[in-house]
Formats: C-alpha cells, sequence, structure tokens
C-alpha cells in the first residue's frame, strides 16, 4: 500500500466522501484522503501507511483499522486511529524496532519499540476537547438547533452579498467555573493534561513507557494547530502578559504553582502536583512523554522516573518528523532533565516574587 486510501474499496471512500459535516466540518479520515491542498499532518498518514506496509504483518495491522476509520457515529476512533498510524509511521522513520501490541482490551498499550539499548512500551493518545465543547459546536453549526444562548450571531446584508458572524468562546480544555476560586481556562487545560492516562494500567513496572501526546485534533476534527509548542515550556510572554505552559505544567508543575493567563491580572494556584511530581501510589511509571503539535514535536522526559528514557531512544527521537531540540527536557547527562526543571521553577519563582513586588 502506498497511501491511505489503499486502505479502502470504492463504496468505503464513497461513504467518507458523502460523510455529514461533524460540528460543521469534515469527517477525520476524509482529510488525509480528500483534502486539497493537504495539510501536512495529512502527507504523514499517507507517508506512515507506506512505511507500515512495508512491515512485516503491516498490512493486516492497518486493515484491522478499517472499522475505527469508518466510523460515523463516533469521530473520535477516526482521529484516534489516525494519531496511531502517525505514530507507528514516525517511529519506523526515526529507526525504532517497532512491534504491534495485540490488543485485547483497553489497557493494552499499543506497541514494544526498541532502539538498540532495551524495549520501551509506547502508548499513543489522542487528546480530544471537553465533550461539551464539541456540543457547543454541533449547536452552532446545526439548523435543527436553537443557537446557545451565550452564542451571538449576526448578519451584515450588501447590495451584492451576505456576511453572517458567528462570535462564541471556546474552552476546549472545559469551562472555568466562577465559583472555584482557583479555576481558570489555563488551570483547567492544565488539569486535563495531567489526568491523560493516569491510571497507567497499561503500563508494565518493570522497563521504560513512552506515552505519545497527540493533540493534533484537540479543539475539534479540523484544529490542528490550536496549540503552539511554546505551552510544552514553563512560561510564555506577549502583550497580555505571561502565560503558563499548559503542558510543561501538566507533567511538573506543583501544588501551589503560580498559574499566569494573559489577560488575568493575577494567577491562580495549581491545585495539585503535575504528572511526574506523583508520589506513593499515584507515582507515574512513565520515562517520557512525546507531545505530537500540528508542526512540531517535544520530548519531555520525566527526572524521577524509576526507569530512566534509554540514550539510544533519547538520540533517535531527534529524527522524528518534526523534532524540535530546543524544547526538549532530556537528561543528555546524568540528571540533566531534574537540572533543567528545577532552573524552570526556579525563573517561575523569580517571576512570581518580583510581579508581587512590583504590584505591591
Amino acid at each position: 500500500m502506498r497511501q491511505l486510501d489503499d486502505l479502502f474499496n470504492s463504496e468505503q471512500l464513497k461513504m467518507i466522501h458523502d460523510a455529514p459535516l461533524f460540528m460543521g466540518t469534515r469527517h477525520p479520515t476524509w482529510f488525509p484522503l480528500f483534502n486539497n491542498p493537504r495539510r501536512a499532518i495529512d502527507h504523514l498518514v499517507n507517508e506512515a501507511v507506506a512505511r507500515i506496509s512495508s512491515e512485516s504483518n503491516g498490512d493486516i495491522w492497518l486493515h484491522d483499522l478499517i472499522d475505527r476509520l469508518l466510523n460515523l457515529t463516533d469521530i473520535r476512533n477516526a482521529s484516534s486511529v489516525l494519531a496511531e498510524i502517525r505514530a507507528y509511521g514516525a517511529l519506523l522513520e526515526a529507526g525504532f524496532n517497532v512491534v504491534p501490541i495485540p490488543r485485547k482490551n483497553d489497557s493494552t498499550p499499543d506497541f514494544e519499540v526498541n532502539a538498540g539499548d532495551g524495549s520501551i512500551i509506547v502508548e499513543v493518545f489522542a487528546k480530544h476537547q471537553d465533550e461539551s465543547q464539541d456540543e457547543l459546536l454541533e449547536a452552532i453549526h446545526s439548523s435543527d438547533s436553537p443557537l446557545p444562548d451565550d452564542v451571538e450571531r449576526k448578519t451584515i446584508a450588501g447590495k451584492n452579498h451576505r456576511i453572517t458572524i458567528t462570535t462564541a468562546c471556546l474552552t476546549p480544555g472545559g469551562r472555568p467555573d466562577p465559583a472555584k476560586p482557583n479555576d481558570s481556562v489555563q488551570a483547567n487545560l492544565v488539569s486535563r493534561i495531567c489526568s491523560i492516562k493516569q491510571n497507567e494500567s497499561q503500563i508494565p513496572n518493570n522497563m521504560p513507557a513512552l506515552l505519545i501526546m497527540d493533540f493534533v485534533h484537540f479543539g475539534g476534527p479540523y484544529t490542528a494547530e490550536l496549540l503552539k509548542a511554546g505551552q510544552t515550556t514553563p512560561l510564555e510572554c506577549g502583550h497580555g502578559g505571561f502565560t503558563s505552559g499548559s503542558i510543561w505544567y501538566g507533567l511538573y508543575g506543583w501544588k501551589g504553582a503560580p498559574i499566569y493567563e494573559a489577560g488575568l491580572r493575577r494567577p491562580v494556584k495549581m491545585g495539585h502536583d503535575g504528572r511526574f511530581r506523583l508520589q506513593g501510589n499515584k507515582k507515574s511509571k512513565l520515562s517520557a512523554v512525546l507531545v505530537i503539535l500540528a508542526e512540531s514535536v517535544i520530548l519531555l522526559e520525566n527526572p524521577w522516573a524509576t526507569h530512566q528514557f534509554p540514550a539510544s531512544a533519547r538520540l533517535k527521537c531527534c529524527r522524528y518528523p518534526w523534532f524540535d531540540l530546543s524544547r526538549t527536557i532530556a537528561s543528555w547527562q546524568p540528571n540533566q532533565s531534574a537540572v533543567q526543571v528545577a532552573l524552570h521553577e526556579q525563573m517561575i519563582e523569580t517571576i512570581e516574587h518580583d510581579l508581587d513586588t512590583f504590584r505591591a
């Protein structure tokens, strides 16, 4: 097989081509098949299919995904499968030996990979927006449903044209609760990221583990660029002030850390530790997280992991498509990731102190 459409017969291709709109846009599988011009992530899907097909039993693995790719009831199924295809192909391109793990139930990890210095369990997770946001977008684009109360729509009519403008506040990580003093858009997003696959039942205790967090479909099936690479850094700064990096905080943040959000006068306090800082029964078994964004991939290692991420695997990740070495947190030397995170923590605390002094 050379590309995704080789998986389907003509009747199945027509079914996807003619599928009804979801939240005002096309089915996720439609994009790598028919979108013109194709987005960068659509090209990755097609390139991955060719690589996987050349592997032993690769065609069988791909054909097992057809039903989920054609699912017109729950489109999250299709976007999750596309994330798995991209991950499998990208790991092959990076030089890993990849063995898919036969799926027995929801607690089965996706792959076992090896870069030459030991096996690593890999779980792929496509992060989707809050389900209430799906309902909001569906209502906005539906001609059968009344417009939600907090959505505005107006039409401007000209001599030979008419423009309809719909304005809505979208919060893919969930809306903040005004009754909660430490709730905000960014705080909700931090919590959602921290809790991704949090029970880790699919990860064994005796070997390194990598979680691939795919945010390509976060914000809706057509939103490939909602989260930028700056979200993997501790802080960003712009005209509206500081904004905390939701992905960095979700992994490395600590209870009581200030969560900044552009436009808010004061930060809110983080209500829990980040994923990598959890201890006791909640201690994470993850050695690292590979963050997949629209055109950027960042490796974030766990400084406190029981099983550290292997050196050869770290190096081969640099060959993963669109790998961003500048934002990666990794132990190229022993304990280096812990030093990086400690420096980030000191920067956040210093900025918090200086801002409080300035306000006073």
